[in-house]
């Protein structure tokens, strides 16, 4: 016969039986709440990338909110782009796609948002956007049964008045008109480069500070590049100014036009971005140049004058390079006739948005045409800055509110 195990050797194999049983248990409990924070922590990480593609559509949509009849359509357009084709989700492994980016449109933060196509007013001053991620798979949790989750993140923007700015080193005299509110001007007057300290603009301005003397090197930067950054917009602020032309920054100003001087100039459409509307408005074209402005944009766009005397396009530039409104500019508006700042600088009363409408050539000033306060949605200024705060006066920037 075979001898059965005494009483306290089975106890112990039971013991063993029992706690290898509690062991595996265990493990399964432990790896099942490491599945579950793995999987949370991704579904949070997309999450975020998603809440990012809705925070940059937002930006770009409103940015595009001027008041003419197709803002919503061209704000739908931008917002889908740079939200949608920019930013990248799951992991950064996956473009978010257009096809998944919403944006829609109202006229107050708590009204009735509409698609472009659905009844958005041309009015709107909100763009809100939505990007989804249908069918987001999981890892463990799809082991316990659990379905694939559905995420989305929203965004709305809306553009206030700045405290600071990017700004081409430009600057505009008050006007001799008798509406304070706009200056001394009315929109469409055309201002002319000016070579004194009472009239005209000053196409070269220190808007950072008062001191000229320095190299001008950062100044041709900033026409050819998007402007002097962190710019104080604050009202009475003083800034130092040149009257006239200084030759070495004219170049800069006429790349803007898409015409580039011949030879010692260095410069190309590739480094100093074009506007997408081609040369220029002298004179402007009937019905006027800001309209004419707005709708000849791509990919409608042709050059509007020949070749100006020393200088030369580069074959096809006005429909190979180019970016929107690099002729629709912000910049301060000074009191011409104050000696508040001392010799060579001006105070500050407020911010413009012109048109840059033609170049500098050696025998015609530059010109610009006045579009209204910078600080209006209609004028169709934006710019980058900080907005917001009660003594906000500067041209309107991109905000987040919700």
């Amino acid at each position: 016969m075979t001898e059965r195990p005494s009483a306290p050797v089975r106890r112990a194999h039971q013991q063993r039986g029992v706690f290898a049983v509690a062991t595996a248990l265990a493990m399964l409990v432990m790896l099942g709440f490491v599945g579950l924070a793995i999987d949370a922590s991704r579904l949070e990480l997309v999450q975020a990338e998603l809440q990012n593609a809705a925070d940059a559509c937002a930006l770009a949509a409103v940015l595009e909110l001027n008041g003419l009849s197709d803002a919503p359509s061209r704000g739908a357009l931008a917002g889908q782009f740079v939200g949608g084709a920019h930013n990248r989700r799951n992991f950064q492994s996956t473009l978010v796609g257009t096809s998944q980016v919403s944006p829609t449109f109202s006229t107050t933060l708590n009204g009735s948002y509409q698609p472009a196509d659905g009844g958005a007013a041309a009015a709107s001053r909100f763009a809100r956007c939505a990007v989804t991620q249908p069918s987001l798979s999981h890892f463990f949790m799809g082991l316990l049964g659990m379905g694939a989750s559905s995420l989305v993140a929203t965004a709305t923007a809306t553009v206030m008045p700045s405290q600071s700015v990017c700004a081409i080193p430009m600057a505009m005299c008050q006007g001799a008109g008798a509406n304070a509110s706009t200056f001394g001007y009315a929109v469409g007057d055309k201002i002319t480069l000016g070579a004194t300290q009472t009239s005209g603009f000053f196409t070269w301005a220190n808007v950072l500070g008062t001191d000229t003397s320095g190299a001008l090197a950062a100044y041709g930067q900033a026409f050819i590049g998007f402007g002097l950054c962190a710019v104080p917009t604050a009202a009475n602020r003083c800034i130092g100014i040149k009257t006239g032309v200084v030759t070495s920054l004219q170049d800069g100003w006429n790349s803007r036009f898409g015409v580039y001087k011949q030879g010692g100039s260095g410069l190309s459409p590739s480094a100093a971005i074009p506007d997408l509307t081609g040369y220029g408005y002298r004179p402007p074209p009937v019905g006027g140049a800001y309209s004419d402005y707005m709708q000849n944009r791509a990919p409608s766009r042709q050059p509007f004058q020949g070749n100006i005397p020393s200088y030369t396009t580069p074959a096809n530039v006005h429909t190979q390079y180019g970016a929107s409104s690099r002729r629709l500019v912000s910049m301060p508006v000074v009191a011409c006739s104050s000696s508040a700042c001392g010799t060579g600088a001006k105070p500050i009363s407020g911010w413009a948005c012109a048109l840059m409408l033609s170049p500098k050539t050696s025998a015609q000033n530059a010109e610009v045409e006045f579009r209204g306060r910078a600080d209006d949605p209609l004028s169709g200024c934006r710019t980058a800055g900080l907005g917001g705060g009660t003594d906000a006066i500067g041209p309107l920037v991109p905000v987040l509110v919700q």
